[in-house]
């Protein structure tokens, strides 16, 4: 019997098969290797974050403050960069902030956006010589959002916290909301006249101690301050502010706004330090309900000059605020640790020791 040849039209759907896997092997290629390349990336830049923080940790304790944490760790693979922090720890020169934990998240396409957690209990103490202490608990935690560069410098900084209570020398203060931002240029600036930083902050809702004068109450019910700190910022010790002041630096009070039970008071005006790095000021300042201001202070002065701020006063007052109430517009100076309202010494002002 003659071999059998090889059935031609066998080999037909045999090609086609392998056709069909190496068609199949070049699709999973394609759709794998964007994901894989992904992965990739997201894993490096996870490296880089988590070298970032080391990085700045090792840098705060070499200027010396004490940084500590219970752990770092960071994930959200595959759409997010987060780190977290536990126990976070931080202390320099009177500050020292203790918190549950930190968490920073950022979409891997966008690392320059990064929205911030604080879960849990945070606390702020600030302790100065010469002043009173000051305690700062959120028991809420807080939430905020910060701005990177691409060069890696920092653009903007909010943060956003309810239900504070400020203990001020042992004095509890309820806060219902505050918030901080700061931003600051590109570059550090070449000239004076350039704002190195600028800050706003604002609260709502504090409730004093009793013994506050009962024409101003115990409700203030907003304060804001916007300030532009112009040159490069120092550092808060004696011989940065000294030479940032030699130098010109000042701070522009673009605005310091209270909403207190009669008061309303908007100020504005340029910030110094004088050769013994004490505070001088030269401001203008709005007030409205400026009698209950003076009633708060009487205490504080003489007679005959109870009797001359309160005619200078009447002097000053126009009627341009709401329904023709009267408005005091008047300069406000501080020098020599005194604070003055035109011509009058309103009240001495504490040594400030850095």
């Amino acid at each position: 019997m003659p071999p059998m040849r090889p059935n031609a039209t066998s080999s037909v759907p045999r090609r086609l098969l392998t056709g069909r896997r190496i068609a199949t092997i070049l699709v999973l290629m394609v759709l794998l290797l964007p994901a894989l390349l992904y992965s990739l990336w997201w894993w490096q830049a996870a490296r880089s974050v988590r070298e970032g923080l080391e990085t700045w940790v090792a840098d705060q304790r070499t200027n010396g403050a004490v940084v500590e944490h219970g752990g770092l760790t960071v994930g959200g693979f595959p759409f997010t960069l987060r780190a977290e922090l536990e126990k976070l720890h931080l202390a320099t020169r009177g500050a020292d902030w203790q918190g549950a934990g930190l968490v920073a998240e950022a979409a891997p396409w966008n690392p320059t956006r990064i929205a911030l957690t604080f879960p849990g209990e945070q606390r702020l103490s600030i302790v100065q010589p010469g002043q009173p202490p000051v305690d700062i608990l959120a028991p809420q935690g807080g939430s905020g959002d910060v701005t990177m560069r691409m060069s890696g410098t920092l653009e903007r900084l909010a943060l956003h916290f309810t239900g504070l209570t400020a203990r001020v020398a042992g004095q509890p203060v309820p806060v219902a909301a505050f918030d901080v931002s700061a931003t600051q240029p590109d570059q550090p600036p070449a000239e004076r006249g350039t704002a190195g930083l600028t800050v706003t902050l604002s609260a709502d809702g504090l409730t004093l101690p009793d013994g506050m004068p009962p024409t101003l109450g115990r409700e203030v019910k907003r304060t804001e301050l916007t300030l532009r700190v112009m040159g490069i910022p120092p550092r808060p010790e004696p011989a940065s502010l000294s030479a940032w002041s030699r130098d010109g630096g000042t701070v522009e009070l673009d605005r310091l706004a209270l909403d207190w039970g009669p008061l309303g008071a908007v100020l504005s005006g340029t910030l110094a330090l004088d050769a013994q790095l004490q505070p001088q000021a030269a401001l203008t300042a709005e007030i409205r309900g400026a009698p209950a201001i003076l009633d708060a202070v009487k205490p504080m002065m003489r007679p005959n000059e109870a009797a001359i701020a309160k005619t200078v006063l009447a002097m000053l007052a126009r009627p341009t605020g709401p329904n023709g109430e009267p408005v005091v517009t008047a300069p406000v100076t501080v020098q020599d640790r005194a604070l003055y309202v035109g011509p009058l010494r309103v009240a001495a002002l504490p040594k400030l020791v850095w």
